[in-house]
C-alpha cells in the first residue's frame, strides 16, 4: 500500500504457475483505511480474475515532492531510476538461475496523538505518537490520513514526541480525512529475499540510509553468501528508491553476464599485467608474495608464459623456477629433440626443466593422464628443503602420488639429456631395482658452469636472502669500524651455522666461507652515501671454487651483486 492513495495509478499482475496477465492500468478513488481496501475507478472486468497469493502491485510513483507527497500519478508501467547495483558473490554462470525478490515492509506503526501540539519550522516539524516503539533516527516514515500520504525522515525521537524533516507540517496536515477516524504513521523498510537451488537467504528490516543494523549494503554485503552490492549509493534514501522489479517484486540479473570461464587462459593471461601493488595478475600477482622461493606454471609451456617466469627469478633474485615439457599437438607427448629443442629457447641460473610428463589418475574417469610435472618438482623441492636442507640436491628422490612416467627414459637417452650443455633433468622409472620413480638431476639451464645444480644455485638465493633480511638492522646506524665488526659478527655466525649443516665445504669455517665489511669494501663516497657494503664468499658444496657475491644494505635499499 506504500504510496497508493486517491489518484494514484496502479496496475495487478499475475504470475501463477508461469501463466502472467496483467490488468489494464486502474485509478485509485478510494481507500478504506481500516480494511485496505482499495476501490478504482474503473471495474476490472468480470473474466479476469486477480489472485492475491500470486499477484502483485505496481504503481506510478518513483519521486517525493518538497512537502513528501508523491509525485504527480504516472501510469505504470515505468522506468524506475537505479537504486544500486546487485552482483552474484561469485563469478561464473550459476549467478544467471538467482532468483531475487524484494518487498516493501514497515518495522512498526503507531497512531498520531491528535491532543498533542504540531510544532516546527521548515527543516524541523515535532508531533507526538500514542508509542514510538521500533521507530530510530533517519527511518523513513509514511503519515497516513487517509486521504495523502506524506514521507518524511526522522530526526530525533523524544519519548513519544517524532521530529521529521521537510516543509512546514500544521495539526491539519496530520488531521484524518473521512472516512478515515485516525492517523497512523508508519517506518518504511524493505525485504530482500536471495534463493539459488533450494538455498533462501532473507534480509528484512533493510534502509537505503546508513542506518546501524538496517543499512543495506553492511547487512548484505557482510551476511550474503550469495550476492554483493556494487556502485555508489543512491543520492536519495526515500522509499520510492527501494528496489523493486517491474512486476512490481521479483528482480532479474542481467541475463548476458556470467560466464564460467570456459575459455581457456592464454599466454598473456598466465604472464599478467603490472597494475601495481595488490593490482597485478598472473605470474606478476607472485611478485607481491616475498616469502615465495619456487614458482612454476603447470601446463602453462608457451614460451611467453616461461620467459615470465625466468624473468621474475632473475629480477627479484629470491625465487627459483621449474618449468614444464611442452607437449605436442594434440596433447601428445614430446620426444627427445621436442624437449631439446625447448630447453635451448633458454639460458638462465634460476630455472630448471623436467621431462618426462608423470601420469595420475583422473578422479572423474579413473583413468591414467599425463600432467605436468612441476607441481610434484615443487613438492620433492619443499620436502627436501625440509628434510635435508636447501644445500641437498632435489635428485634421486621418490616421486610421490603418481601412477607412473607418460615416457620411460633409459641411460642411453639420460646420457643425451642430462650432461652439460643440455641440463634437462629427466625423471626415471627405477622400479625394477626396487626403488620407484625418481628425480634424476639436478641441473640448471644454463651456459654457465659455475651455477649448472639447482641445489648451489638455491643455496645462494637462501644465504643471500638470509643475510639481506638479517642485516637490515643496520640502516640508519653510525656507519663505522663499531657497526662494521658487528656486521662481521653477525653474518660469520650464520654461515657458520650453514657449514654445520653441511652446506659448505672445508674442515673448518675459514676454509667454507669469508666475510669482509671495512674500508677495502667501501670507499669515502660509499660512507658519505649512507651505503654499508658486505663482500661474502663461500664455498658451496659443488662446485668447488669460490663463488663471490656483494650485499649492500643502505638507507635507501639494499643490492646483491654476484661474481
Amino acid at each position: 500500500m506504500r504510496g497508493i492513495q486517491p489518484g494514484t495509478k496502479l496496475i495487478l499482475h499475475m504470475d501463477k504457475l508461469g501463466i502472467v496477465k496483467d490488468s489494464a492500468v486502474l485509478d485509485v478513488k478510494e481507500i478504506n483505511p481500516t480494511t485496505g481496501e482499495i476501490t478504482t475507478t474503473a471495474a476490472i472486468s468480470a473474466t479476469e480474475v486477480f489472485e492475491a497469493a500470486y499477484t502483485t502491485v505496481s504503481t506510478g510513483i518513483v519521486g517525493l515532492n518538497s512537502a513528501g507527497l508523491p509525485d504527480a500519478p504516472v501510469a505504470p508501467p515505468i522506468n524506475r531510476p537505479d537504486s544500486f547495483i546487485i552482483k552474484a558473490k561469485d563469478a561464473g554462470s550459476w549467478g544467471k538461475t538467482l532468483k531475487i525478490q524484494s518487498s516493501h515492509e514497515s518495522a512498526s506503526r503507531a497512531e498520531f496523538d491528535p491532543g498533542s501540539p504540531v510544532t516546527g519550522v521548515a527543516g524541523q516539524n515535532t508531533f507526538s505518537l500514542k508509542s514510538t516503539a521500533g521507530f530510530y533516527k533517519g527511518a523513513w516514515v509514511e503519515i497516513d490520513t487517509g486521504a495523502k500520504k506524506r514521507y518524511r525522515q526522522v530526526l530525533n525521537i523524544s519519548g513519544n514526541a517524532l521530529t521529521v524533516d521537510g516543509e512546514v507540517l500544521a495539526l491539519a496536515d496530520l488531521t484524518p480525512v473521512a472516512p478515515a477516524t485516525k492517523t497512523f504513521v508508519s517506518t518504511t523498510e524493505f525485504r530482500l529475499s536471495v534463493s539459488f537451488e533450494g538455498v533462501t537467504e532473507q534480509f528484512s528490516g533493510l534502509t537505503l540510509a546508513n542506518v546501524p543494523g538496517r543499512y543495506y549494503l553492511d547487512r548484505i554485503n557482510n551476511g550474503s553468501s550469495l550476492i554483493s552490492i556494487t556502485g555508489a549509493p543512491p543520492a536519495s534514501t526515500h522509499p520510492f528508491l527501494f528496489p523493486i522489479g517491474a512486476d512490481g517484486q521479483q528482480l532479474v540479473l542481467d541475463p548476458a553476464t556470467g560466464t564460467d570461464g570456459t575459455a581457456a587462459p592464454d599466454a598473456q593471461d598466465y604472464k599478467g599485467v603490472d597494475g601495481g601493488p595488490n593490482k597485478r595478475t598472473g605470474i606478476k600477482a607472485l611478485e607481491d608474495i616475498d616469502q615465495i622461493s619456487i614458482i612454476a606454471a603447470p601446463g602453462a609451456t608457451h614460451q611467453v608464459v616461461q620467459n615470465a617466469l625466468i624473468e621474475q627469478c632473475e629480477r627479484l633474485k629470491d625465487r627459483f623456477a621449474i618449468l614444464d615439457p611442452q607437449p605436442k599437438t594434440d596433447n601428445k607427448p614430446p620426444g627427445l629433440s621436442d624437449i631439446q629443442s625447448q630447453r635451448n629457447l633458454y639460458d638462465t641460473k634460476y630455472a630448471a626443466i623436467y621431462y618426462p610428463r608423470v601420469m595420475v589418475s583422473d578422479p572423474l574417469t579413473n583413468l591414467n593422464i599425463p600432467v605436468p610435472p612441476s607441481g610434484h618438482l615443487a613438492g620433492v623441492y619443499a620436502r627436501t628443503d625440509i628434510e635435508r636442507g636447501v644445500h641437498k640436491a632435489p635428485a634421486n628422490e621418490v616421486l610421490r602420488s603418481i601412477t607412473g612416467l607418460e615416457q620411460k627414459i633409459n641411460k642411453e637417452e639420460q646420457d643425451i639429456l642430462n650432461p652439460s650443455p643440455v641440463n634437462i633433468n629427466v625423471l626415471r622409472d627405477f622400479r625394477d631395482a626396487g626403488r620407484g620413480y625418481r628425480v634424476w638431476g639436478a641441473r640448471v639451464i644454463t651456459s654457465d658452469p659455475d651455477w649448472k645444480y639447482v641445489n648451489v644455485r638455491r643455496l645462494f638465493i637462501y644465504i643471500e636472502e638470509s643475510i639481506d633480511q638479517g642485516t637490515q638492522w643496520v640502516v640508519f646506524e653510525p656507519n663505522d669500524e663499531p657497526l662494521w665488526q658487528r656486521v662481521r659478527r653477525t653474518v660469520s655466525a650464520f654461515l657458520t651455522n650453514v657449514w654445520r649443516d653441511g652446506a659448505l665445504q672445508g674442515r673448518k669455517p675459514e676454509e667454507a666461507f669469508f666475510v669482509r665489511c671495512d674500508r677495502t669494501t667501501m670507499t669515502q663516497d660509499d660512507i658519505d652515501n649512507g651505503r654499508l657494503i658486505i663482500l661474502v664468499g663461500i664455498a658451496p658444496v659443488k662446485p668447488a671454487e669460490f663463488v663471490i657475491f656483494r650485499i649492500g644494505q643502505w638507507t635507501g635499499g639494499s643490492s646483491i651483486e654476484e661474481g
